[in-house]
């Protein structure tokens, strides 16, 4: 996934057409729903929770300006995180605890329009789009697990792993700042929601859809050209 990110990443930045109109640039902070069942049964079982993969992501766009107060905008992003979780009723023979790791990654590739209500010649220049994209994603559990919890329990190690790529929505507004003819200064609140199926072979057939919906706050600088 991550060179899927960095592939994408460049073939936007060296393909520019002529007419490019702006670049940004977003550090921001991502925050899953995680309303699945199989995050529920995580926070039922063992000490996870989904703010614990509440982390830091990136995203870099680019816009062609559609008059004054129009702009498609296409854009990719990167999120990761994982949390060490442990059993909440057993443990080993030995008293150690039985524990995994639990690891998220989504990389968002959109598409939409943002809206410029005031026109980009306002000293601050507010903004609200949406569109759809397709979310590249990777699921994983790690480590050990419980069987059998309600008669003769045991433990084993082992590894759950599902991925996939589905189409999803988002929607988004912020503000831009400009400092300087050719820059200004960006931060913007998205939510995103899409949903992918997890691999049979590595979880519960009756496991519904994974929920890959989040909001991310972020903040950055935009390149006018």
């Amino acid at each position: 996934m991550k060179r899927i990110f960095l592939y994408v990443l460049f073939l936007s930045i060296v393909n520019l057409p002529a007419f490019s109109d702006s670049i940004t640039v977003l550090g921001g902070y991502v925050m899953p729903e995680g309303k699945s069942d199989v995050f529920q049964q995580n926070e039922l079982e063992t000490t996870f929770e989904v703010d614990d993969l509440n982390d830091f992501g990136v995203y870099v766009g680019y816009d062609h300006f559609l008059g004054n107060f129009v702009n498609l905008a296409v854009g990719v992003s990167y999120y990761q995180s994982d949390t060490d979780v442990v059993d909440r009723d057993f443990e080993f023979p030995n008293g150690d605890p039985i524990a995994r790791n639990i690891s998220l990654e989504i990389i968002p590739l959109e598409a939409g329009l943002r809206f410029l209500p005031a026109g980009r010649e306002a000293p601050v220049i507010p903004y609200v789009g949406g569109g759809a994209g397709v979310y590249f994603w990777q699921y994983e559990e790690i480590g050990d697990f419980v069987i059998n919890r309600n008669s003769n329990f045991s433990a084993i190690t082992g590894r759950s792993f599902s991925d996939g790529a589905d189409f999803g929505w988002h929607v988004e507004g912020g503000i831009q700042i400009p400092v300087s003819r050719s820059a200004t200064i960006t931060a913007e609140a998205k939510y995103f929601g899409a949903e992918g199926d997890l691999d049979e072979r590595s979880f519960d057939p009756l496991f519904e859809p994974l929920d890959l919906s989040a909001t991310m706050f972020s903040a950055g600088v935009s390149f006018w050209f």
